[in-house]
């Protein structure tokens, strides 16, 4: 029974995987569906052979959600899309990103950095999506007014937005997802991921800047432009300073409370459902600002969740995981493969199926690697730590890959297709940005491994 039933959570698997590197179906459509067949399953199996099915995929019901449904990653999710939405509308990013076009005092190069490293910092906190979908428009507006091609800074903003949202706990899915199954904190997070982060991102703007030596060279003309510009007043993008005011309070309350520590028993989710509710009763929202609010929530994002969550519990309950890790030890005993597996593998696949659906398959292949008594990662937990650390860094850094990669990707390319001029294709994109996911690799490698060593 374990064995078909095995058969059918993989067939499904295979199906959503299909839709999520074809795009035929939207893939929170694809993985809810999905979930929600193998729950139908389970119930007639259940019901039918009790006494085949084992224990563990009988908690595959309505009845035991908790037990597959990680619902502190949604909790967080969910607090966060409600808090976000208020600061958007208050105009603050419209307010950074014109103070980030001022700082640049009409250097185009100037812009350019200072952009990637705003961008970097915002997603380490806020939204990613939101974030690019600010600078973007400012982007193309500069670009577009000294004649510019807007590909290099198009690229650049996916970039940053990915490698600045794997600083911290809430900066991306993924890491919401990693620091719940490893049990790690907000601040975990800022002392062991954030440091890698930055000295990628710096190699990364170095790169580019390499890269792109004679684009950001203008003449006399496209100077004075730039430069007339740079002088709009960033106040003047502000649309509620009271909404603003409230809004960043709650927020920073927010983080402020994300960093209390884990021994006072104060879980994340926990903070950021509060802080929502918080902001709810302190605006005192009518049913019309609601129904904003309600349009701009990621649904899709949490269907996805719930109906991968289902599959990934069905391939642990059969033992596919633990068979997987096992023929992996077999073949490849060293501590050191495994730790640049679980690194490499998804920083490769994340670019085909996207971050979030390699992280949920990754977590019980590192539980399982982290908790084989044959290994030393099962006795240090030095080692284990950097077992998760290395799933984040190639998760995140791996959704840089291609244009699916991750949803900030698909938001700047589906923006770019109205340009005459520095669109983002899946080809062009891949051949630009694969070079500079290998580099990144390559420093998350040297970080993991020096923690190793430092384990042992």
């Amino acid at each position: 029974m374990a064995f078909v039933y095995g058969a059918i959570v993989l067939f499904l698997m295979g199906i959503v995987y299909y839709f999520l590197i074809s795009n035929k179906m939207d893939k929170a459509a694809s993985a809810f569906a999905a979930g929600a067949i193998l729950l139908f399953l389970t119930a007639i199996f259940t019901n039918t052979y009790p006494e085949l099915v084992p224990e563990a995929i009988k908690k595959i019901s309505l009845d035991e959600l908790s037990e597959f449904v990680d619902f502190k990653t949604l909790g967080l999710l969910l607090g966060m899309m409600i808090i976000l939405p208020f600061i958007e509308e208050s105009g603050f990013f419209q307010f950074v990103a014109i103070t980030v076009v001022k700082l640049s005092r009409g250097n185009f190069r100037l812009l350019f950095v200072v952009t990637s490293v705003i961008v970097a910092i915002s997603s380490a906190f806020l939204n990613n999506v939101s974030t690019v979908m600010v600078f973007v428009p400012v982007v193309l507006a500069v670009t577009e007014t000294i004649g510019k091609n807007p590909f290099p800074y198009l690229v650049m903003i996916i970039l940053s937005a990915n490698l600045g949202g794997a600083a911290t706990l809430i900066g991306d899915p993924p890491n919401m997802l990693v620091g719940f199954a490893a049990e790690k904190s907000f601040n975990d997070f800022l002392v062991n991921v954030a440091p890698v982060v930055g000295i990628t991102i710096f190699t990364v703007i170095i790169l580019l800047l390499w890269k792109e030596g004679k684009y950001f060279k203008l003449d006399a003309e496209e100077k004075v432009i730039l430069r007339r510009f740079s002088q709009t007043n960033p106040k003047s993008q502000i649309r509620d300073k009271k909404l603003m005011a409230k809004s960043l309070l709650v927020f920073v309350g927010a983080l402020i409370g994300f960093m209390l520590p884990p021994s006072l028993g104060i879980d994340p989710a926990l903070v950021s459902l509060l802080a929502a509710a918080v902001l709810l009763f302190l605006l005192r929202v009518d049913s019309e600002t609601m129904e904003k609010v309600f349009k701009k929530i990621e649904w899709g994002t949490i269907f996805f969740f719930l109906g991968m969550f289902t599959l990934v519990y069905g391939l642990e309950a059969v033992g596919v995981m633990e068979y997987l890790v096992n023929g992996l030890v077999h073949l490849f005993p060293s501590p050191i493969f495994l730790l640049l597996f679980v690194l490499w593998f998804p920083l490769l696949m994340a670019g085909l199926v996207s971050a979030v659906p390699m992280v949920m398959i990754m977590i019980p292949i590192v539980e399982n690697i982290i908790h084989n008594s044959s290994l030393i990662f099962s006795t240090n937990t030095g080692l284990a730590d950097t077992l998760w650390w290395a799933l984040v860094l190639g998760a995140c850094y791996g959704g840089n890959g291609t244009i699916v990669g991750a949803a900030a990707n698909i938001v700047v390319s589906g923006m770019s297709q109205k340009l005459e001029r520095g669109k983002l294709t899946f080809s062009e994109y891949f051949r630009y940005s694969f070079p500079i996911v290998i580099v990144t690799g390559v420093i998350a490698s040297l970080y993991v491994l020096f923690r190793y060593y430092i384990a042992l």
